[in-house]
């Protein structure tokens, strides 16, 4: 199942007129509204999670009763109206919260409301974690409390002076501390000067190919994003695509829409992938090692870089079979050849040791 992200003739004729749909945004308020997201279901976020145990004594009782009272801004994403609708460019999280603060007096209650209804209709009917069985919502488990829908009917004046009081408790006593231990900011300008980068040089199709390649890509003309339900998105000339990296989001990939265009919030922290997450390389390495034969080679051409020919009469083999054994180390990049006149001697690289500091020492009687 996929979100389907469809364009205009005029935005697909060049990669130039895609490319203008692209921006990249920087917002520590986000990353804040995305942490909240992982309290929420802490075993549902295990790269996390030993961040949630080192936080969970500081966190009050009532700490926790705004987390599930508010939990509807941030439960199923984050609405991009918490982010203003991207209408300005701010480089701190006070700035943030202050713009956000103006926005909300001028912003009409009835059209935040609409979206909330539609977060617990998507809640209810839509989204049912129960259907997706991939990893994004493993062990997640929904919460049931509707009452800040209720009191913004009746006073969103005191609905949003708790929400800042919340944030602002939450900012100081937690978040600002996690922000500078974990070199947040540095991860986040990093991922958006690398992806911006990408952009330029290779274009709109293969960025979005490389951004998270097993969960989005370019397909039929179209931007596919796999999620568990399906939905058609059509941008419009004057619309943008805002994309959001995140240090706390995984194990999701979230799409949110606005009045100007789509937001992709997307995990900067290179996690295993859905579908192959096991790093062929150090599979190779060990396969490679896994064989007496392969050990011996790797001990002998250590010390005394050997032909194949010279590797044969040693362990008394026919040079077809060690010249096999000597091609599965290659592979490994276990071995090396260099050229010496006639001959092709081997000897190791350094990746062995690199992995194993201490590897050579088992050779030792």
């Amino acid at each position: 199942m996929t979100i389907s992200v469809r364009f205009s003739n005029y935005a697909l004729k060049t990669n130039e007129t895609l490319t203008q749909r692209i921006q990249f945004v920087y917002s520590p308020l986000n990353e804040l509204f995305r942490s909240l997201h992982v309290l929420l279901n802490p075993r549902h976020h295990g790269t996390n999670i030993d961040w949630v145990i080192e936080i969970q004594d500081k966190l009050t009782e009532e700490f926790y009763e705004n987390l599930h009272y508010f939990q509807l801004f941030y439960e199923l994403g984050v609405s991009p109206i918490l982010l203003c609708n991207f209408r300005y460019h701010m480089t701190t999280i006070e700035e943030e919260i202050q713009n956000l603060k103006e926005f909300l007096v001028n912003y009409p209650t009835i059209q935040l409301i609409e979206y909330l209804e539609r977060i617990i209709d998507d809640r209810e009917n839509a989204f049912i974690p129960t259907l997706a069985k991939g990893l994004e919502w493993k062990d997640f488990s929904l919460n049931e409390n509707d009452q800040l829908l209720k009191d913004l009917k009746r006073n969103a004046t005191s609905v949003y002076r708790r929400l800042f009081s919340f944030i602002e408790w939450y900012k100081k006593s937690i978040f600002d501390d996690t922000w500078k231990e974990k070199s947040i900011e540095q991860k986040l300008l990093i991922e958006i000067q690398k992806q911006s980068s990408f952009l330029r040089e290779k274009g709109f199709i293969e960025m979005f190919n490389h951004l998270q390649i097993d969960r989005i890509h370019w397909e039929k003309g179209a931007l596919a994003i796999i999620k568990p339900f399906n939905q058609e998105v059509y941008l419009k000339d004057s619309d943008s695509i805002m994309l959001l990296p995140s240090y706390f989001i995984w194990p999701h990939l979230f799409v949110e829409s606005f009045d100007q265009g789509i937001a992709i919030t997307y995990d900067i922290m290179e996690q295993p992938s859905y579908y192959n997450s096991t790093p062929e390389g150090l599979i190779a390495v060990f396969k490679a090692l896994s064989d007496p034969v392969r050990l011996q080679i790797m001990n002998y051409v250590l010390e005394k870089p050997s032909t194949t020919q010279s590797l044969a009469q040693i362990l008394l083999m026919t040079d077809s079979s060690v010249s096999r054994h000597l091609q599965i180390l290659k592979e490994a990049k276990l071995l090396k050849a260099r050229k010496v006149k006639k001959f092709v001697l081997y000897e190791p690289t350094a990746l062995v040791t690199q992995l194993m500091p201490n590897f050579y020492r088992f050779f030792q009687h």
